[in-house]
């Protein structure tokens, strides 16, 4: 017999809650936060639910209330609550180009306005987090870099060296960030923007960019929501599978990009 989707849940909290020393520091807590989440991806889910893991229309709140219950996530939103509930702290948004890879060759390793793609501009298929358009960033420690570095630290073929890091500042005033603080507002962000493929309803975001500069995904609405297809009124809203806390930007927002940190090849450091 499979787990419930509670069931599920209260599996995935504990594996956080098992940190070595939750009164570690902050990078331990979201080092740790990192690994765990990159852990339960599609076909992790798929297996243990036996099929589809499906939050029932009442269940979105239940799932963040048990969000709310994982001591680490209690923590670190003493240290960092901008990052585990929001709202988005627009002063410390980092983005890290990679090198091309030969699945992505179209990478490029500093910002440019001019190569940045809005919603619509190339279309590409559904996503619940797209890579062919807009602009990702991850908001940056107090003392060192994001969740995005921390991710890549965890090794990936597909993110070769070298590594730029770039401080982003947000300086568009009218830039309107949504916040995405747990699973409901998850299911109220594609139950809005619903864009229906046969049974599944994932984000339009070209009309979310019409509203909103950017949409901010937090540490909460990942523990609640991360694997789990909820029901919306078009249907079954399709899995985020987003692992850290990050931004998809739908709108160029930022001047004067600066240069924090370049990580060179293995071979190369010193």
């Amino acid at each position: 017999m499979h787990p419930t989707p509670a069931r599920i849940l209260h599996r995935r909290v504990t594996q956080l809650d098992a940190a070595p020393d939750l009164t570690a520091g902050t990078d331990a807590g979201l080092r740790h936060f990192t690994s765990v989440m990159t852990g339960w991806t599609e076909p992790e889910m798929t297996a243990l639910a036996g099929g589809p893991a499906v939050l029932a229309p009442s269940e979105p709140e239940e799932a963040d209330e048990m969000a709310d219950a994982c001591l680490l996530l209690g923590r670190l939103g003493r240290e960092e609550e901008s990052l585990v509930r929001g709202p988005l702290d627009r002063t410390r948004q980092h983005w890290i180009g990679t090198s091309p890879h030969e699945l992505v060759p179209h990478r490029w390793l500093t910002p440019d306005r001019e190569r940045f793609t809005a919603p619509g501009t190339d279309p590409g298929p559904p996503s619940t987090k797209p890579f062919h358009q807009g602009l990702y960033t991850s908001t940056a420690r107090r003392d060192g870099p994001g969740m995005w570095r921390m991710y890549l630290d965890l090794g990936s073929s597909l993110h070769p060296r070298p590594w730029q890091t770039w401080q982003l500042p947000v300086t568009a005033p009218a830039a309107d960030v949504l916040e995405i603080g747990g699973a409901a507002d998850w299911a109220a962000f594609v139950g809005r923007y619903p864009l229906v493929r046969g049974n599944d309803v994932y984000p339009d975001w070209v009309k979310a960019a019409r509203d909103v500069a950017g949409v901010h995904m937090t540490l909460r609405a990942i523990v609640a929501a991360q694997g789990f297809r909820i029901r919306v009124a078009d249907g079954l809203a399709a899995a985020p599978f987003w692992d850290v806390e990050s931004v998809l930007w739908l709108r160029w927002c930022f001047s004067g990009p600066r240069l924090v940190e370049v990580t060179a090849p293995h071979a190369d450091r010193r």
